[in-house]
């Protein structure tokens, strides 16, 4: 695992946890992985420090073996569709596949 660049999503307080909340992407050997993620921490509290934890738990998420609730997408269109083609290819696609997970 190697990580490229972490990019935050507009950074917002909820007030009902009294948590900072984000969405961070996390781009990593050409796909990007997308963390909900969220820290408690008064509304006072500094704003680099809030990154710092904020990006901290999602590259713990990220290096984690199951990392729980995330998305992941190809860095590129062009990524997509040769990913798109090598499924399609595999025969993965094909109507009597009984494998509930399809395409990943």
């Amino acid at each position: 695992m190697q990580i490229d660049k972490i990019e935050f999503d507009q950074v917002r307080y909820n007030p009902e946890f009294s948590a900072f909340e984000t969405l961070i992407r996390i781009h990593d050997q050409g796909r990007t992985y997308t963390y909900p993620t969220s820290i408690k921490a008064t509304v006072y509290a500094e704003f680099g420090d809030i990154a710092r934890r904020l990006s901290e738990s999602a590259a713990r998420a990220h290096a984690d073996k199951y990392p729980g609730l995330h998305m992941t997408a190809p860095a590129t269109d062009t990524d997509y569709q040769a990913r798109v083609a090598e499924i399609l290819a595999s025969g993965a696609m094909s109507g009597g596949a009984t494998d509930p997970r399809l395409a990943a």
